[in-house]
């Protein structure tokens, strides 16, 4: 999961009962032929094959007027495979007329066969109605249903789509790979569809005070972190950040940014030569030279009063970051890039801007691809360390990006990197202790995990991720154990308890007992999205559709980027779909579930 994209913790576990609906990808083993139009009912012959026109010779005279229609109907389909569509169409028009109107399923099959020839031709609206009409008369039919998914797909009709595609897997008891992956395509172009729409709505929120302090851990070189606080107006804005106090940032920030900037960019107190010429000029003009201390007392109440450039820059970026964490790029991006691109803002400054813009960059990439680390994120990076050669943040914030999305080898090239340039930080030596043991490669990393998690005690990452490795490994109760110790040393987080809780459900069997540490995360951080998605997930399983939708709903209030947004509303979509169609269908819930858990 990912809110910002820069030092996120490694989070998630792929658990099959916290499966995810239509959004796992299926396995694309066996090579698919080509596929070929078909109009039902058919002589068996290959639509591909050119059949000469209809013969012209006098035909037996039908005795009733539903051979009268199969008999216009068959002459229809010799010229659909003959490519002469618009007389296949004259022709089932004139079946379904002469069809008695008590016979629904030859009915159906005539529109169907209109349809496919409509389609043929372009012609999507039509090709809907008529695929409408033979569902009218035969509410199951599979091919109708497709077919009406397929065009409005076309048309941007993508709920409609979303649930045509999938009563067709339903119907099909989940076992046509072919349905099920146009279900995958149209359930996240549905979810990036009601992304860009809600994206607007998104309302900016700060992340919770576990993720916040795992961020700003994260930096070991962050020039405002390592700034002295001070007696300025930028003062207040650091002592809060120091204490934690991460809900009053923004405003102290945007206040400070009201104060003058200083003239000649220094802060520092006036020379002693400069007090006595001063006290001399004073003397000159016939004023009363003032004595030194309250000189010093005027200069330090002016100083409190001014911010230099630096410390103004610095403000600016904290401001930014903070931005850019609680969902407002559009207000993180411009000042992130103009620090990145002056040459009169220090280099450590506009370096851990850079680190930023690749977080927003990454997030830009994230809706509808598949390689979310871009030129335009890498590029970031590369400007980093063009600026400050070896910046352990550069290399760990790419490494962390390169981790998370599973490009391992280069992962634990910048992650080593970051560990030489900054030894003292122990998450950048966790995630490349985790990266090695993803590998394969390197045989002593989990006990190398077990050995960070000795030697940094209270290091919730530590923990977490030699968690993560126990539990790949199938190491069940040792995972259990070093998730308990997450929850002790951030008890504020709901996360780890997210992650005990789905243990309980994989490998105990136990749903009420892993349900009930996933509501106790909530308890402890009502606002933790992982939590939602997840209980939200086993919902869906257990049949409790409309509570897993209220869910879903919590988690969407709470997103704050357009990549989660599409991600929750095509789960979102899912599951209503499936109370839909369990309603329309007769359909009961658990058994529903069951077959979309079976099937994905």
């Amino acid at each position: 999961k990912t809110i910002a994209l820069v030092s996120v913790p490694v989070a998630g576990l792929g658990l099959g009962v916290a499966y995810y609906y239509f959004y796992h990808r299926r396995s694309q083993n066996a090579e698919k032929g080509k596929k070929k139009k078909s109009v039902e009912e058919s002589t068996g012959q290959s639509s591909q094959e050119a059949s000469p026109p209809p013969s012209q010779q006098q035909q037996q005279q039908p005795a009733t007027p539903l051979e009268a229609a199969l008999q216009v109907k068959e002459r229809g389909n010799k010229y659909y495979r003959g490519g002469r569509y618009d007389k296949a169409i004259e022709c089932y028009s004139e079946a379904i007329d002469l069809c008695p109107p008590d016979q629904s399923d030859t009915l159906s099959t005539f529109y169907q066969n209109r349809a496919a020839a409509l389609e043929s031709l372009g012609k999507w609206d039509d090709v809907e109605r008529d695929c409408t009409s033979a569902l009218e008369h035969s509410p199951r039919y599979t091919k109708a249903l497709a077919r009406r998914a397929k065009v409005r797909e076309r048309l941007g009709e993508l709920r409609g789509a979303l649930v045509d595609i999938t009563a067709v897997c339903i119907l099909e008891s989940f076992s046509n790979s072919d349905s099920l992956t146009r279900a995958e395509q149209v359930l996240k172009s549905r979810g990036r569809q009601l992304a860009k729409e809600s994206a607007s709505r998104i309302v900016p929120s700060l992340p919770s005070k576990a993720f916040l302090r795992s961020f700003f851990m994260s930096f070991s070189e962050d020039p405002v972190q390592r700034e002295p606080i001070g007696s300025d107006p930028f003062s207040a804005a650091l002592q809060a950040l120091s204490d934690g106090k991460f809900d009053q940032l923004i405003g102290l920030c945007e206040e400070a940014l009201k104060a003058p900037v200083h003239s000649n960019g220094s802060a520092q107190t006036p020379s002693p030569t400069a007090s006595a010429e001063a006290s001399q000029a004073a003397g000159e003009s016939g004023d009363e030279p003032q004595p030194q201390e309250q000189q010093q007392e005027q200069q330090a109440a002016e100083k409190q009063s001014y911010l230099t450039p630096y410390r103004r820059d610095l403000c600016r970026l904290l401001l930014a970051t903070l931005q850019l964490l609680s969902g407002q790029p559009l207000s993180a991006e411009p000042t992130l890039k103009s620090l990145a691109n002056s040459n009169d803002v220090d280099r450590s400054v506009r370096a851990n801007a850079l680190i930023k813009l690749a977080s927003l960059a990454m997030q830009a990439a994230m809706p509808g691809q598949t390689d979310v680390l871009t030129d335009s994120v890498l590029g970031h990076f590369d400007r980093a360390l063009q600026l400050c050669p070896d910046h352990p943040d550069a290399h760990h914030h790419r490494g962390q990006m390169l981790l998370l999305t599973d490009r391992l080898d280069e992962a634990l090239v910048h992650l080593t990197k970051a560990c030489e340039g900054a030894p003292a930080n122990p998450i950048p030596a966790v995630q490349r202790a985790y990266a090695s043991h993803r590998t394969g490669s390197g045989a002593n990393a989990l006990d190398q995990l077990r050995r960070l998690t000795e030697k940094h005690r209270r290091c919730g990452e530590a923990h977490s991720l030699y968690a993560q490795a126990l539990l790949e490994t199938q190491q069940f109760d040792e995972a259990e154990k070093a998730f308990k110790r997450v929850t002790e040393l951030e008890p504020d987080s709901g996360t780890a308890y997210v992650h005990q809780g789905l243990l309980r459900l994989q490998a105990h069997n136990d749903t009420e007992g892993g349900v009930a540490l996933i509501q106790r995360a909530l308890e402890v951080e009502p606002r933790c999205e992982f939590a939602l998605e997840t209980l939200a997930t086993i919902e869906v399983q257990r049949g409790n559709l409309d509570a897993a939708i209220g869910l879903f709903d919590r988690a969407i209030a709470l997103t704050k980027t357009e990549a989660e947004l599409a991600h929750l509303w095509a789960l979102r979509e899912a599951a209503d779909v499936q109370l839909q169609l369990a309603r329309d269908m007769g359909l009961r819930m658990p058994s529903l579930a069951a077959g979309m858990h079976q099937a994905f």
